[in-house]
């Protein structure tokens, strides 16, 4: 066993942190994975409501982040959240669910 081998991953850390790399432990590393790749089974924030009920009121994203004063890119930042929370892959589907869930209902 190479016992200089945690000293050179340490140089090889200050290093790349001075080039200004992101450094993470490999334990940190797999368990930040596997939280990005497992879908939170969270609640909707409200913000979240609010987007996905101006997408079921058959909203765009630019007219939902123009109802919110928020940015088209923020409407898709929540989109994929709810996405990941619904376990759906589209707006159609997220909708569905929402009513399916109960987080709505039909508006008459």
């Amino acid at each position: 066993m190479d016992e200089d081998a945690p000293r050179d991953d340490l140089l090889c850390a200050v290093r790349a942190a001075a080039r200004g790399e992101s450094v993470l432990a490999p334990a940190v590393a797999s368990r930040l994975m596997n939280r990005v790749r497992t879908p939170s089974a969270g609640p909707l924030s409200p913000r979240e409501l609010q987007v996905l009920d101006l997408v079921a009121a058959g909203r765009s994203n630019r007219e939902a982040a123009a109802a919110l004063f928020i940015s088209e890119a923020t409407v898709k930042t929540h989109l994929l959240a709810i996405y990941a929370k619904l376990g759906v892959t589209d707006r159609a589907a997220a909708v569905a669910e929402a009513f399916h869930r109960g987080l709505f209902t039909p508006k008459g």
